[in-house]
């Protein structure tokens, strides 16, 4: 937040700890922790559903929509409920985004369409039970190494995504990479929290040129091997747009949880 926005309200403890099956709950928080650790943003509560993640400096979303913004909210109530605690909030009145997950779009976004927000996008929230393992064939010359000290961050972040701490600094933060050679050429994370039962994978990315060569399996598979590892007994992850369209996690077993409406001022 610059220094010109409205005062904050008291930073509140992260939503309380979620039990599978309830991904969405899980994702909120887990992403919650992974900006606070981050990119130093403050988590706040407002009334029973939203959570805010505000963030130091104001950041700009690129696509498929263009925005800038200074917080997210995550709203799981319906929504008119949503767009009263939104409200409440003192950063409503600065640049921000709305992520509702309240019911099927657009009966509950209508609510906020009607107070002046547009409709940026729907994404859908994907999870699956760690039950049972899937396999698929060794990827030749290639390795996966988890995160544990400096060095390990600096080749873990040679290759685009989203900034964290790594493993080294928070220990419910858990990054991975792949290298072919001395190659850095894949990469993911997981987030699993006390107490809860879903783990979250994110911030998966493979070089462009070294695609379809069986890499996101790679990390995939010791990503969930990691989370099972920890007790977690469902894994979630919420794909961009474009891997969305191709509908890359479907074939490890990656099934609808949750519709997030996407809603920006107009």
């Amino acid at each position: 937040m610059t220094d010109a926005g409205p005062p904050r309200a008291m930073v509140a403890p992260l939503p309380p700890a979620c039990a599978a099956p309830d991904a969405v709950a899980a994702f909120i928080r887990a992403l919650a922790h992974r900006e606070r650790c981050a990119a130093g943003a403050a988590v706040l509560q407002h009334g029973a559903a939203t959570t805010e993640v505000c963030y130091p400096t104001p950041l700009a979303w690129p696509w498929p929509v263009q925005f800038d913004y200074v917080s997210e909210f995550f709203c799981t109530a319906p929504g008119a409920q949503s767009l009263r605690e939104v409200a409440s909030a003192p950063a409503s009145a600065c640049a921000h985004v709305v992520n509702l997950f309240a019911g099927q779009p657009p009966s509950e976004e209508q609510h906020f369409i009607e107070q002046g927000y547009l409709l940026a996008w729907t994404s859908t929230l994907l999870a699956r039970p760690l039950t049972t393992a899937w396999s698929r064939p060794a990827t030749p010359g290639a390795q996966v190494h988890g995160v544990a000290d400096a060095q390990g961050m600096a080749r873990f972040a040679k290759l685009p995504g989203i900034s964290n701490p790594g493993a080294a600094r928070d220990p419910f933060i858990h990054n991975v990479f792949a290298t072919r050679g001395d190659e850095v050429v894949a990469k993911g994370q997981l987030v699993l929290l006390p107490g809860c039962a879903v783990a979250y994978v994110s911030d998966m990315f493979t070089h462009p040129a070294h695609r379809r060569r069986g890499l996101c399996h790679l990390v995939m598979q010791a990503l969930e091997a990691k989370a099972r590892a920890l007790g977690a007994t469902h894994a979630c992850l919420a794909p961009g747009q474009e891997v969305a369209a191709f509908g890359l996690y479907g074939k490890y077993g990656y099934t609808q949880a949750g519709v997030r409406a996407v809603l920006v001022r107009a």
